[in-house]
């Protein structure tokens, strides 16, 4: 019985290390999304600006 608890504690050693890494990575790529639709967005606005002057 203790023998399966030390084969366990590895893997969730493991997990609790994967996953704040993997939502770090994840919310900078959901992070430089957005930022390129809103710079696509600005630069839109900016050339209808520009037709009006």
């Amino acid at each position: 019985m203790m023998n399966n608890a030390f084969t366990f504690l590895p893997i969730l050693a493991l997990i609790f290390y994967i996953v704040p890494i993997a939502f770090i990575i994840w919310y900078m790529l959901k992070f430089l999304k957005v930022q390129q639709e809103r710079n696509s967005v600005l630069k839109t606005i900016s050339e209808k600006l520009d037709r009006r002057l």
